[in-house]
C-alpha cells in the first residue's frame, strides 16, 4: 500500500510552490499522507492561492502601477516616433499594451518566486530582463497583434531602463511584516543621495541597454 505521495508528485508540487514558503506548504501536505492522485489534486487547488498570497507580500501596488504606466508610455512614444500607422490602427493601443503586460507579469512572478535567502545587489533587474526576453519570444505567436520590430526594440529598451531604475530605487518588499494600517514601503522612503552601489548598478544597466538596442537595430 502506498503510504504517501510519490517523490515525483512532491517534486512537481515543490517546483511550482514559491521557495519562500515551499518547505512549510510541502510539510503540511505531506502530513496528510495522501496518495499521488489526491495529493496532486490538492496541490492544484492550493498552489494558486499560495502564489497569490506571495504576490501580495512581494508586490507594492503603487510601484507596480508606476512601472506599468512608464512602460506603456514608452511604447506609445516609440510608436509615435517610429511607426504612427501602428499607433493609429484600430488595434494599436491594445497591441502596444501587450509587451508592458508581459513585462509586468514577469517581474511580479519573478518577485513572488524569488528566494529571500539569496541576496545580491542586481537581483531586482532579473524580473525586467525576464520580461524583456518573454516579450520577444511571444512576438511570432501574436501574428497580427505583433508590433513592428523598431517599435518593439525601442519601446522594450526604454521600458527596461525605466523599470530597472524604479526597481533599484524601490526594491521589492519580500517578507517585510507590516501592520494593518502601516504605510507602504515606498511611503516610508526619504529622498537621499544615491548610494555608491546603486550608482554603480545604473551604469552597467545603461551600457546593457545601449548594446541591446544596437544589436536589435542591425
Amino acid at each position: 500500500m502506498e503510504s504517501g505521495p510519490s517523490k515525483i508528485s512532491e517534486a512537481i508540487a515543490g517546483w511550482l510552490i514559491p521557495p519562500a514558503c515551499r518547505e512549510e506548504v510541502l510539510g503540511d501536505m505531506r502530513e496528510r499522507r495522501q496518495r499521488s492522485g489526491p495529493y496532486l489534486l490538492e496541490a492544484a487547488q492550493l498552489i494558486p492561492c499560495v502564489i497569490y498570497s506571495r504576490i501580495c507580500r512581494t508586490t507594492d501596488a503603487v510601484v507596480a502601477l508606476a512601472e506599468a504606466v512608464s512602460m506603456y508610455t514608452a511604447f506609445v512614444m516609440a510608436a509615435w516616433w517610429l511607426d504612427r500607422a501602428a499607433l493609429l490602427d484600430e488595434r494599436g493601443f491594445v497591441r502596444l499594451a501587450i509587451p508592458p503586460a508581459i513585462f509586468l507579469a514577469a517581474t511580479i512572478l519573478a518577485d513572488a518566486y524569488s528566494n529571500p535567502k539569496r541576496r545580491w545587489r542586481l537581483k531586482p533587474l532579473f524580473g525586467p530582463m525576464l520580461g524583456f526576453a518573454l516579450a520577444y519570444a511571444v512576438q511570432p505567436v501574436l501574428e497580427q497583434w505583433a508590433l513592428p520590430a523598431s517599435v518593439l526594440a525601442w519601446g522594450s529598451g526604454i521600458s527596461l531602463l525605466l523599470v530597472s531604475t524604479l526597481r533599484l530605487a524601490f526594491p521589492p518588499i519580500a517578507d517585510q511584516p507590516r501592520a494593518a494600517n502601516a504605510p507602504a514601503f515606498w511611503q516610508k522612503l526619504e529622498f537621499a543621495p544615491l548610494p555608491f552601489w546603486l550608482k554603480g548598478a545604473l551604469f552597467p544597466t545603461a551600457i546593457m541597454l545601449v548594446v541591446i538596442l544596437y544589436l536589435l537595430k542591425k
